[in-house]
């Protein structure tokens, strides 16, 4: 590659060998978008569609917005078998400390909602190529063979948010979490069993317990007791990367004593909840807890 730095890229023969599945397809607005937090969740979703590239940019500096046109042109090229988020770092400081990005030109990639880093620095068009090529053949062999397709989102179904599911968007959208937690809760009341709204409370709860706090030094910190995993498996959890969350808890399970045990058990259900109990990492999961707790 042009830049040394690709030379730390993921190295993309780990994560072939993955069972093939039907091509899905999905519509969305664009292919390429300015990312900010409101949409972070859906183009994670989106990772187990197609691969999914975060270019991390700052206007002020060239190499970055070079990177970021040849990038956009590319992901344009491929037809919808490849997404583009750009984050404008200093429009979106969470968003960078969530990906432990210290400056721009850093591309990430997701698959499957695992968040990989890639390279930092302008690339040469012939090397960006060469490893978008790479990346297709290693995702269609890993299943990840949807095809987006471009289209009015309203033109598509979409569910109607009650009343109170709005009241709580607006308030987390202000950031009075404690509000929005307890319309959910009172929402669950009424509606027991609503996965759509235990999925909703939990996804409310980890943003209230990560909001404005400071992910880079919360995930590069090694934890060495239950109540510190418990805490980076927040952190993790929130930057889209569940299985390792999931793992983070489970390795503190067999030096566990009860009370910690009871504690990783609550933390590893609140999680389950973010992503939904259909979720791959999910069922792993599930599996691997109950082997230790059985």
């Amino acid at each position: 590659m042009s830049n040394p730095s690709f030379q730390g890229a993921v190295d993309l023969s780990s994560l072939v060998n993955k069972q093939a599945k039907e091509p899905e397809l999905v519509t969305v607005p664009a292919i390429v978008i300015e990312l900010a937090q409101p949409a972070f969740r859906a183009v994670v979703e989106l990772s187990n569609v197609v691969p999914v590239l975060i270019c991390f940019y700052d206007e002020t500096k060239q190499d970055s917005v070079d990177l970021t046109t040849k990038l956009e042109k590319l992901v344009l090229e491929a037809e919808g078998k490849l997404f583009l988020g750009k984050v404008n770092i200093q429009a979106q400081p969470e968003l960078a400390r969530a990906f432990n990005i210290t400056s721009a030109a850093s591309v990430v990639l997701l698959l499957s909602g695992d968040p990989r880093p890639l390279f930092q620095g302008d690339q040469s068009e012939a090397d960006l190529t060469s490893f978008l090529n790479k990346l297709l053949e290693v995702a269609n062999q890993q299943g990840l063979n949807g095809q987006l397709i471009i289209g009015d989102p309203l033109e598509e179904p979409v569910e109607q948010l009650t009343p109170a599911e709005k009241a709580a968007f607006d308030a987390m959208e202000n950031g009075d979490f404690d509000t929005a937690v307890a319309i959910y809760e009172k929402e669950l009341k009424e509606k027991p069993n609503n996965d759509a709204l235990v999925e909703r409370l939990a996804q409310t709860k980890l943003v209230q317990r990560t909001y404005n706090q400071d992910f880079e030094r919360q995930l590069a910190l090694s934890p060495e007791t239950a109540e510190e995993a418990i805490t980076k498996a927040d952190f993790i959890m929130a930057t889209g990367n569940s299985e390792a969350a999931f793992e983070l808890l489970l390795s503190f399970f067999d030096k566990a004593i009860p009370d910690q045990k009871k504690a990783l058990t609550a933390a590893l259900l609140e999680l389950f909840n973010v992503v939904g109990k259909a979720h791959p990492s999910v069922v792993e999961a599930r599996k691997q807890l109950a082997v230790r707790m059985f």
